[in-house]
């Protein structure tokens, strides 16, 4: 009797837990990742999707409202991004130097 007891009781001990688990939204981990990794390669809107989206969960996660298993992929993620998004700029600088040098040469 008092082992049905007990576990009745450790039934509605995890129950807040689970419905605590259901009320927040699934993390993007993966996708955020996954952005930050072709925003580096390929394209560098994907790099700036990865840093505003990754800040995004990342608050989300710290409030609360977002599973907080996939925090370290997100931040990962969204380190890429911003990584990314430096590399395309200094790219996009570059290339303007270089543009600007070529237009400006010397004529013989």
């Amino acid at each position: 009797m008092d082992d049905q007891v007990e576990n009745k009781q450790q039934e509605k001990q995890q129950e807040p837990e689970q419905q605590e688990n259901r009320n927040v939204e699934p993390h993007r981990a993966t996708m955020i990742l996954v952005f930050g990794i072709i925003g580096i390669v390929l394209c560098g809107i994907f790099a700036i999707l990865a840093w505003v989206l990754g800040n995004q969960d990342l608050a989300k996660m710290n409030s609360g409202f977002m599973d907080i298993s996939g925090k370290d992929t997100t931040n990962i993620g969204r380190i890429l991004g911003i990584v990314g998004v430096c590399l395309w700029a200094a790219g996009i600088i570059f290339w303007f130097i270089m543009a600007m040098g070529m237009a400006g040469g010397t004529a013989y």
